[in-house]
């Protein structure tokens, strides 16, 4: 069963994903901000034992931070598999599908956090998913909720559906023309939030993500039909500025995708920042037919640029590597799995 990096979705040459979060308190415990470590550990094995036996996660993998290094749990949230958050709590536990499409994260800034990502532009069939693992949760948990304001959280922004949408956008033609800061002014206007996704304050792969700002007020309905009719508009805006750069400058632009391609299929080292940089070229260029697959295969290149990232590298090997060896596996990563082209 594919993963939702392994696979393209609708409108994919530029939304490469849809995420639907949802942020859920227990009754009878502290928010995990005020919540001690001994009672963190109480609240993740009341909920484990009660959601371990039920039949809809029979297939799903608990993880307990405990039993992880630091390795693998960076390598979780280099998937998207937990958050950020999440990495940097001392006491979590969780459950993930065996796709890792969805995933239970407890004692985040929540105690739950569920999130299910889509592939596409298909953030509907992303709150499906989130939706009905919320639905058996909330049978056996007694939720914090307020009949006046909704689902009570720890961040006030988040009251109301505790529901986070977003869609994660590849943006190269955007970026290139410098209009990113201006569009993430505009759609602050629309309650929404675009930022970049890159590493170490760097977006080497233009990548962002677009998200809600605000839950409170608002059906789960109308935040997604909002960030549904503001991100077609930036894949239009995105769709235009691509044809217009390679109608006006096609050999440059092809030049720069078989150059890009030359250094991923044969070099012997790979920075993480030469990665994304010339994985972004590549994907843009398969996406607009600058250069064609040798096979009818839909390759997802969102797939290398998680491939690449260095704890997942560090999984692949039996033994501990330095800064050097990931640039050489990364490498050898991208050579074994990189498409062939015609």
């Amino acid at each position: 069963m594919l993963r939702w990096f392994e696979e393209n979705g609708r409108n994919s040459d530029v939304v490469i994903s849809g995420k639907v979060r949802l942020a859920r308190n227990i009754n009878g415990y502290n928010f995990s901000l005020k919540l001690a470590s001994e009672d963190a550990k109480i609240m993740i094995a009341d909920v484990l034992s009660k959601l371990s036996n039920l039949e809809e996660f029979k297939d799903y993998s608990i993880f307990q931070f405990k039993d992880l290094d630091d390795c693998q749990k960076t390598a979780m949230k280099e998937r998207h598999v937990i958050s950020d958050f999440l990495l940097r709590q001392d006491t979590a536990a969780g459950l993930v599908s065996s796709d890792e499409n969805i995933s239970i994260m407890l004692n985040e800034e929540d105690h739950i956090r569920i999130q299910a990502y889509v592939s596409g532009m298909d953030i509907e069939k992303a709150f499906e998913y989130a939706d009905n693992v919320d639905n058996v949760i909330g049978k056996c948990l007694d939720y914090s909720y307020d009949e006046k304001y909704g689902y009570l959280t720890t961040c006030p922004s988040n009251v109301g559906t505790g529901m986070r949408a977003s869609y994660m956008l590849h943006l190269p033609a955007l970026t290139g023309s410098g209009k990113i800061a201006g569009l993430a002014m505009e759609v602050g206007r629309f309650g929404l939030v675009l930022k970049s996704l890159g590493i170490d304050n760097s977006n080497y792969g233009d990548i962002y993500q677009v998200t809600n700002q605000y839950t409170l007020g608002k059906s789960e309905k109308e935040i997604l039909d909002n960030l549904t009719n503001i991100t077609a508009q930036i894949v239009k805006q995105e769709r235009t500025l691509r044809k217009q750069y390679i109608s006006q400058k096609r050999l440059s632009a092809q030049d720069t995708v078989y150059r890009a391609y030359g250094v991923l299929k044969y070099a012997r080292k790979v920075s993480l920042k030469d990665g994304m940089l010339l994985l972004s070229q590549l994907r843009l260029g398969l996406a607009e037919h600058l250069i064609q697959p040798s096979s009818d295969v839909d390759v997802s290149v969102y797939q290398l640029m998680i491939g690449i990232l260095p704890a997942n590298l560090q999984m692949m090997s039996s033994a501990e590597m330095t800064a050097e060896d990931i640039d050489v596996a990364r490498a050898q990563f991208i050579r074994d799995n990189i498409p062939l082209i015609q």
